[in-house]
């Protein structure tokens, strides 16, 4: 029994050796990061209407820099109802004419400058898609990177608990350990059950978002993630990282657009104020009577509006036109000040991440390891409790989790920044 009772301890040795280790993955069944990003970036179908949307966009440019057409017309005149003849009378005519209207000087520019503005913000809302989605798909993959190595530490917490049952129930029939050492440890299984059933929907969950955004079936299976670490290359100084945000985010860039083109659309209002030329040309073909030969007439002619209703239509439109500029300028320098303080909160929380993750690393879970060690030793010579020996295994268990729960964490808010920044940020 005794030898039984060494065996034990010595299996229980190499459980502890080996928690947190984690198991590796073959290459067929790896989840890699950058093809995720890739086949997101393709397929995505919120990255396709908003490309759709710019790609429509672009063909209004040209449309509203353009003329209206002219127009054909044709009519008959002084026909006589007597005989509706056309050689009766000398004035009845078949008239045929055509009519262009030209815009006042600068209204068409100004058109086209609204539309390409408009083209040019969606463009810039349709790159700033594209980085939310790459930062969606890092967070869920890092999100299914700390699930999973919880689950692979909550699985090799459960086998080192079975081993401390046995050795318990061994102690225990030998008159060396008490019952209640049994019953904790198929307490603590029974949490470790309950803490593996949770994570297990939690990965369903983050699975069915990730098939999402790469638009495959919800069902669609995945690999084990693979291994991340922190980045060895330190931040950009936090003045700089602002103002790379400033410069290269396209959100801000696109409120710049938004900003352009209320200008545009301000001026063109009040080009509104002044008429439009209309010029029309026509020929008139007259028909020869049995003894007279009529002459064709040909016309010209020049119509203008007239904006008598300005105060109804053009000053409303200069108002609303300067109000929208307005708008559009607060909403940019709102803007200006979330991605600022967006910035700061995220180097914050990266650097607090990685001075924890340097701290579980070479700190807690190996002071955790050698602790769970020494209570091992001391509970197979009787200086230690059963319960002690508990405390220490759930004390490197957790530390275990949060190293992972923190690595995750860590490295979603380096794709928050740098969706944020618009821009690397090493």
């Amino acid at each position: 029994m005794i030898r039984t009772l060494r065996i034990g301890f010595l299996i229980l040795g190499a459980s502890i050796a080996n928690v947190g280790a984690g198991g590796v993955a073959t290459a067929e069944e790896m989840l890699r990061l950058q093809p995720l990003v890739q086949e997101a970036l393709a397929a995505n179908p919120e990255i396709r209407a908003e490309e759709g949307k710019w790609d429509a966009a672009r063909e209004r440019p040209p449309q509203e820099g353009s003329l209206d057409d002219p127009m054909l017309n044709f009519e008959i005149e002084n026909l006589p109802t007597r005989s509706f003849g056309f050689t009766q009378d000398d004035m009845t005519m078949k008239k045929l004419g055509i009519s262009q209207t030209f815009p006042y000087f600068g209204k068409l520019s100004l058109r086209s400058e609204v539309a390409q503005r408009e083209a040019n913000a969606i463009g810039l809302a349709y790159r700033d898609k594209r980085n939310e989605i790459v930062r969606r798909v890092k967070e869920i993959f890092y999100e299914l990177y700390a699930i999973e190595r919880s689950l692979e530490i909550v699985e090799e917490n459960r086998e080192l608990l079975k081993q401390f049952v046995k050795i318990a129930e061994t102690k225990y029939s030998v008159g060396k350990g008490v019952q209640q050492d049994v019953l904790k440890a198929q307490v603590e299984l029974s949490k470790l059950l309950d803490e593996q059933i949770r994570l297990e929907q939690s990965r369903q969950a983050a699975g069915a978002k990730l098939n999402a955004i790469l638009n495959r079936p919800s069902h669609t299976p995945l690999g084990r993630t693979e291994d991340v670490s922190m980045a060895e290359e330190t931040l950009t100084e936090l003045a700089k990282l602002q103002a790379k945000a400033l410069e290269n985010r396209p959100l801000l860039k696109g409120l710049q657009e938004e900003i352009e083109r209320s200008k545009a659309a301000n001026a063109l209002a009040r080009k509104r104020y002044f008429p439009d030329l209309t010029m029309s040309l026509g020929y008139a073909f007259r028909e020869d009577s049995a003894i007279v030969r009529r002459s064709d007439f040909f016309s010209a002619g020049v119509s203008v509006n007239i904006p008598i209703y300005f105060r109804t239509k053009q000053d409303r439109q200069v108002a609303e036109t300067s109000a929208l500029i307005n708008s559009a300028r607060e909403q940019y320098q709102a803007a200006r000040n979330e991605v600022a303080s967006m910035v700061k909160e995220l180097v914050t929380d990266i650097e607090k991440g990685r001075k924890l993750i340097d701290l579980l690393e070479t700190g807690l879970i190996p002071q955790a390891r050698l602790s769970l060690d020494s209570a091992v030793s001391g509970y197979q010579v009787g200086k230690v409790d059963f319960l002690t020996l508990l405390d220490n295994r759930v004390t490197l268990f957790n530390f275990k989790k949060e190293y992972y729960r923190t690595m995750g964490e860590y490295q979603m808010s380096l794709a928050r920044l740098e969706w944020v920044v618009g821009a690397p940020v090493h």
